[in-house]
């Protein structure tokens, strides 16, 4: 288990709060696959009541970088979350205040929105969320799947093709669904196909598998999960959706995504 998930990891479980260990490794798996990319910029999460999944974050930041936290109570664990000695800002409000001025724009590499989860805010943090985020980062959605929260289904396909943005999904899990900019998923893409289920094994989830039964210029995004009892291949369904277990490139990878991609051949082999 890498060192720097295992520290940080260790203190998140000594928080209060709501974050499964799979979450965990998957939230740390991409973070640390930014880091390879050379991916670098401030971190962002809306809501964090005690900062469980905070500690993941700070755990993956460079000492240059800082963590930004909001919520709209002061619940934050500061004691724990100093333990990891990353650089932190705390912040007291809704999220429903913040307006876009006051984030850097593309600034951001990371935003996790773990919110109120209801329609209407889940829409301005998305709208957040896309200001803020740098062309190579990642906005990561709680409760995505959770349909006790079916409102942020509706949420982010509302904002995904009604309002103006290269935002696109490229994971979901049982918790969390995970977008990047549109130029970065096919790099995001090939990380989840080729690289994921080992990146979880080594955070010390086993029998991982990943299912895709679709892939178009609108929606391609791949299902993270742990296997199903008795359940063997890593690819679900391979010998039917085989078509779908390849990296299609929808639009060009140009600009920014270009000079990642170049950093990451030797990555992938």
């Amino acid at each position: 288990m890498e060192l720097s998930f295992l520290t940080s990891k260790n203190i998140a479980e000594g928080i209060e709060g709501m974050l499964s260990p799979f979450s965990m490794a998957a939230m740390d798996s991409v973070l640390a696959f930014q880091a390879t990319a050379g991916i670098h910029g401030d971190m962002t999460e809306l809501g964090v009541f005690r900062g469980k999944s905070a500690a993941i974050l700070a755990g993956r930041l460079a000492t240059e970088e800082q963590l930004h936290l909001f919520d709209i109570e002061d619940y934050f664990d500061r004691p724990a979350l100093e333990r990891i000695g990353a650089r932190l800002s705390f912040n007291v409000g809704s999220t429903l205040d913040l307006r876009r001025r006051r984030f850097a724009r593309g600034g951001t590499r990371f935003c996790h929105i773990d919110a109120s989860h209801q329609f209407e805010p889940t829409l301005h943090e998305l709208a957040l969320a896309d200001y803020m985020l740098s062309p190579q980062g990642v906005v990561c959605l709680d409760d995505y799947t959770n349909l006790n929260y079916s409102q942020i289904l509706a949420a982010t396909f509302k904002y995904l093709f009604t309002r103006r943005t290269d935002l696109t999904m490229f994971m979901v899990t049982n918790e969390k669904a995970y977008l990047c900019r549109r130029k970065m998923f096919p790099i995001y893409a090939e990380f989840v196909l080729h690289r994921a289920i080992s990146e979880m094994a080594k955070r010390g989830i086993d029998d991982v598998c990943i299912a895709r039964t679709d892939d178009t210029p609108s929606y391609g995004a791949f299902y993270l999960r742990p296997k199903e009892p008795g359940e063997t291949d890593d690819l679900y369904g391979k010998a039917i959706y085989q078509q779908f277990y390849e990296i299609k490139r929808h639009s060009p990878v140009i600009g920014a995504a270009a000079v990642v991609a170049r950093k990451l051949r030797r990555f992938f082999g």
